[in-house]
């Protein structure tokens, strides 16, 4: 996805995704944009994992635009692209 995507485009991407016949041995990660993350958890089958792109290596503090791991274990992604 990179910084591609809108409610429209993701929604119809979890349609496709939640109806594909795909082999049950196979673990799919879906990285959204950060903004999208809790959309796509909460729509997205949970046979499906939910991956942030990015996070910043602090718990927290005054990073503008950073997201910490504990930001993204909050919403319910186990996953991350570093």
């Amino acid at each position: 996805w990179k910084m591609n995507g809108s409610k429209k485009s993701i929604g119809e991407l979890i349609q496709t995704l939640n109806t594909a016949k795909l082999d049950p041995n196979v673990e799919v990660v879906c990285a959204a944009p950060a903004i999208y993350l809790e959309l796509t958890r909460s729509e997205l089958d949970p046979k499906f994992s939910v991956a942030a792109q990015n996070c910043y290596i602090v718990p927290s503090g005054g990073f503008t635009g950073e997201i910490s791991p504990a930001m993204i274990k909050d919403c319910g992604m186990d996953w991350v692209i570093l």
